[in-house]
């Protein structure tokens, strides 16, 4: 395939031909990447249905050996999305006379920065619904520190604070007398997509190291 520039996503974004539903993206104003070769897209809806919402997993134009862009709504909480997330990331790694080495998962969002769509790198993920019985502060782990995302904000260490004071926070941190720790994310099944993405993208962009494993907890 040639290569995509993202604005042309842009088409597609709020718009499935396929199906023919609207999909919100996350809005971020946070630039990212602009333009891969060889991708498909995979489309994860929201609906609204006898007081629930439901979250409506499209794959129909996947293509096993190309790069996957995930356009999912931002209105879906994190419970919904998780377990398509799930899925296809076995489809992913399943065995296929088809499968191509090297191809890799990412998230777009509405990039108010670049004013087009960018996506983010969506690397394996491994989503836990149970906080582990023995977890603490920071995991038996000097160099691991946890974050719970809570909208525009962030808890970490007892502290709430911005998204956007995190990475200064970090900085002040002392891990094995050198390193800057790296995060573990966890957060409430509520949390709706666009907080979640928005967190990812800011590590990313910032650099800052984040453990293949998240914890989704119930909010009692």
């Amino acid at each position: 395939m040639k290569p995509i520039h993202i604005a042309f996503l842009m088409l597609l974004a709020f718009l499935s031909s396929c199906q023919n539903k609207e999909v919100q993206l996350p809005v971020i104003q946070i630039p990212g990447i602009t333009e891969i070769q060889n991708h498909s897209s995979i489309w994860i809806f929201f609906k609204e249905q006898n007081g629930d919402t439901i979250a409506i997993l499209n794959k129909a134009n996947k293509i096993l050996n190309t790069h996957w862009i995930f356009n999912i709504d931002k209105r879906l909480p994190m419970k919904k999305v998780a377990p398509c997330l799930i899925e296809m990331q076995h489809n992913r790694n399943k065995d296929s006379m088809h499968k191509k080495e090297g191809m890799l998962n990412y998230f777009s969002y509405a990039d108010t920065a670049q004013n087009q769509i960018s996506l983010t790198l969506f690397s394996q993920t491994n989503f836990v619904d149970k906080m582990p019985e023995n977890k603490g502060p920071e995991f038996n782990d000097s160099c691991m520190t946890e974050i719970q995302i809570l909208g525009d904000s962030i808890k970490i260490k007892n502290r709430y604070i911005a998204l956007s004071e995190l990475y200064s926070f970090l900085a002040e941190q002392v891990c094995d007398g050198t390193k800057t720790p790296s995060v573990r994310l966890t957060y409430p099944e509520s949390l709706a997509f666009q907080y979640y993405l928005q967190a990812r993208v800011y590590l990313s962009k910032n650099g800052i190291s984040c453990d293949s494993t998240e914890y989704i907890f119930t909010v009692k």
